[in-house]
């Protein structure tokens, strides 16, 4: 994200709903701001060079409240799913959803198998996680999965070689101004979309702001930081806790995943 033209800003999203306590949902009023403050700057489209909406973990939230905001708005959007959760909790999209969802347009790309953080995963396990969810995706839906969004935002090189091995050609990670490539894999960064952020600070985003590049790189990098000291397991139980993710953990952990 250095400002030229061709590199995009991707924003993800997760819980859409009316009001909720969770860091990373966003009130339907505050997605319809967002899309057309999206539409106002030219950029929409799963596709679009410039600016893409993603959506994360295949809830039912998204369905219900943002497929209606992205039909008013004429925007296409990808939807990041884990097809070893979806059906098996009220809180998970349907496979008929799925295909609804890639029959309006919207693009359905992989979120792993079951939501295993990637970096944690043994070499086998990791390899599971990656062909089953492409593999599951493909033959459900019919077409290509191309693009794997990773849980949590957790990546490194193995798990981006492991990545390019199972035939994806796009990784999308947790820090927007990354573009690269390794092992013949791009490795994309998008901006997590939380509920305090606000209009004018997704204005920057979407004008490609230094300085707020600038903030979201210390930001990461003190996140990080806390994670190596306290462990990237208590760091999630913690962070959890405090952002109101238990939910989504619980419904996981229930289907056995």
């Amino acid at each position: 994200m250095d400002g030229k033209p061709s590199v995009p800003v991707v924003l993800a999203y997760h819980e859409v709903m009316p009001q909720s306590a969770y860091s990373y949902c966003v009130t339907c009023p505050a997605l319809g701001e967002h899309l057309r403050l999206v539409r106002g700057f030219g950029l929409s489209g799963a596709d679009s060079p410039q600016a893409r909406i993603t959506f994360d973990d295949g809830e039912q939230t998204q369905y219900q409240y943002a497929l209606p905001l992205l039909a008013e708005y004429g925007i296409a959007a990808t939807f990041f799913v884990t097809p070893g959760l979806m059906g098996t909790a009220a809180k998970f999209l349907t496979w008929s959803q799925l295909q609804e969802l890639q029959n309006a347009g919207h693009s359905i790309e992989s979120h792993g198998w079951s939501h295993r953080f990637l970096t944690l995963c043994p070499s086998r396990q990791l390899a599971l996680e990656l062909l089953m969810s492409k593999n599951s995706l493909e033959d459900r839906l019919g077409r290509e999965v191309a693009g794997i969004a990773a849980p949590g935002g957790r990546w490194d090189l193995r798990v981006a070689t492991a990545c390019a091995a199972a035939s994806y050609r796009r990784l999308y990670v947790s820090e927007p101004w990354i573009l690269v490539e390794t092992s013949g894999l791009q490795v994309v960064g998008r901006f997590m979309v939380r509920r305090t952020t606000t209009v004018p600070e997704l204005k920057r985003i979407l004008a490609k702001d230094p300085s707020m590049l600038w903030r979201l790189r210390m930001r990461s990098r003190l996140k990080k930081r806390v994670a190596d000291m306290i462990g990237d397991g208590v760091y999630h139980r913690l962070w959890c806790r405090l952002s109101g993710y238990t939910e989504f953990e619980e419904a996981r952990r229930n289907t056995g995943a």
